[in-house]
């Protein structure tokens, strides 16, 4: 995963960050330094993008929650989707616009129930089943913890 520029708490990055030299980074659009972003984006950190996305969905991501059929088909039918995938008793997808930072509803159909929830565009078909798995039983997320190393 990339290195990144941000704040924490806010639900985008500033910019991607490149190495310049050894343990030396600046970001990548306007090659500023971590104390120059620091005049402009006060608390600004350097982490991984990976786990800044954990912390964004942890923060304002949402508990997958039954919702009815026509919900489910008006999404389907009528909402710009970005993935489709099934794998013959499951289904789920993705709707193209992200409502906050990389953050979109997702839609799903498990064990003859239908689900949303806001989540990460990146998670995939397997990831989704089980969050809604998990949920349905009461169990939290395991699939949220970073697996990089912590912001810097």
């Amino acid at each position: 995963m990339s290195k990144v520029f941000y704040v924490p708490g806010q639900t985008s990055i500033i910019d991607y960050a490149r190495e310049i030299a050894p343990n030396l980074w600046a970001s990548r659009c306007r090659m500023l330094m971590l104390p120059e972003l620091r005049v402009c984006h006060p608390g600004v950190v350097l982490g991984d993008e990976e786990a800044f996305l954990i912390a964004q969905e942890a923060a304002l991501g949402t508990q997958p929650q039954e919702i009815t059929e026509a919900r489910y088909d008006y999404a389907l039918t009528r909402l710009p989707v970005l993935d489709f995938a099934a794998d013959g008793k499951t289904y789920s997808f993705k709707l193209e616009k992200c409502e906050v930072g990389n953050l979109t509803r997702i839609y799903a159909l498990c064990n003859g129930r239908y689900w949303a929830f806001l989540g990460l565009a990146t998670l995939t078909h397997q990831m989704i089943v089980e969050r809604i798995t998990m949920s349905a039983t009461g169990t939290v997320f395991a699939d949220r913890q970073p697996r990089g190393s912590p912001p810097h």
